[in-house]
């Protein structure tokens, strides 16, 4: 099974850029990882950002792969749970928001991340 994470920032495969994904849910803890996806390629669409070359979110989620492959168990099989956290401040950053979702250090260190944290900024 190929993963997701062939996928830049899940959702586009580099070596086809004109195609996207978004929406693949395996439990309801991810359905806030589709909809940032889905903010993420809105935003790309609305021209709001550039993808990487296709050498440069190849080696990404070559990376990407390498290190699921040595901490995790979910590898072999679909699962955006593990690196949700990581792949939302990504697609923050890409978006043009701060990837600190809290109001401060505290919260942003100690406190679970909701769907609120993820509200469109103006």
């Amino acid at each position: 099974m190929v993963s997701h994470l062939l996928y830049c920032r899940g959702t586009i495969h580099p070596l086809i850029p004109n195609m996207a994904f978004v929406g693949y849910i395996e439990s309801v803890s991810n359905l806030a990882t589709s909809e940032i996806r889905s903010m993420w390629l809105s935003a790309l669409v609305d021209n709001k950002f550039e993808l990487p070359p296709v050498e440069k979110m190849l080696s990404h989620t070559l990376e990407e792969m390498d290190v699921m492959k040595r901490s995790t168990r979910f590898y072999k099989r679909h699962c955006i749970s593990t690196y949700s956290i990581n792949h939302s401040d990504e697609m923050c950053e890409d978006i043009g928001w701060s990837s600190w979702r809290k109001k401060n250090w505290i919260t942003e260190a100690f406190s679970p991340y909701s769907s609120e944290d993820y509200r469109k900024e103006d």
